[in-house]
């Protein structure tokens, strides 16, 4: 009796374990597809073209639109740690438009990203520096 109240308090603990890893883990794999910008260093996104990244995880890939250009870089990711992301400058379109603040931060930013990190939220994740700080919110 006590071996099997063992066996399965043991097997409980693991798989409460394991469910709370998956929940707070996210990895640069992960990013594959489309993701809407809603904020850029914590600042809501008040674009008339709403800004994105898509990306190509075989291709190791991004584009996008920053509010007002498309874009296009290629990223690097490191094989220990999952969570790492380094982007090649990107190329832009340069068409003129209105209101430019939201892409300007957007190409600016870019080369600082460090990491992808999974958000409160579900469908959101946060690109952020090396010091942690939060420089694009994403949802999907």
């Amino acid at each position: 009796m006590k071996t099997n109240y063992f066996i399965q308090s043991i097997c409980l603990s693991i798989l409460l374990f394991n469910s709370c890893k998956t929940v707070n883990t996210y990895t640069v794999a992960d990013l594959h597809g489309k993701w809407t910008i809603i904020a850029v260093k914590n600042e809501p996104v008040q674009s008339a073209i709403t800004p994105f990244f898509e990306f190509d995880m075989s291709a190791k890939r991004v584009h996008g639109n920053t509010g007002c250009n498309t874009f296009s870089s290629a990223f690097e990711t490191d094989a220990k740690d999952k969570t790492a992301i380094r982007f090649v400058a990107p190329v832009s379109t340069m068409m003129a438009c209105i209101n430019m603040d939201t892409e300007s931060q957007i190409l600016q930013i870019i080369p600082d990203i460090a990491y992808v990190k999974k958000s409160e939220t579900p469908n959101r994740i946060s690109l952020v520096d090396k010091s942690g700080n939060t420089l694009l919110l994403m949802e999907k």
